[in-house]
């Protein structure tokens, strides 16, 4: 997350999404950018960061 926001203020790339994950690692979702919404794909692992879009 940190290199998403630098990259951001120091080169202008802003990111249009950042795949989190829980401590354990056993759950990843991605954060979308504003307007966009995160959206299950509907196959896949509901706890898999890959299984969605965002839109």
């Amino acid at each position: 997350m940190f290199q998403a926001l630098q990259n951001w203020v120091e080169n202008g790339t802003a990111p249009g999404r950042i795949d989190v994950s829980s401590a354990d690692s056993s759950v990843s979702l991605p954060m979308c950018v504003y307007p966009q919404k995160i959206t299950y794909s509907g196959t896949g692992s509901v706890t898999s960061a890959a299984s969605y879009a965002c839109q």
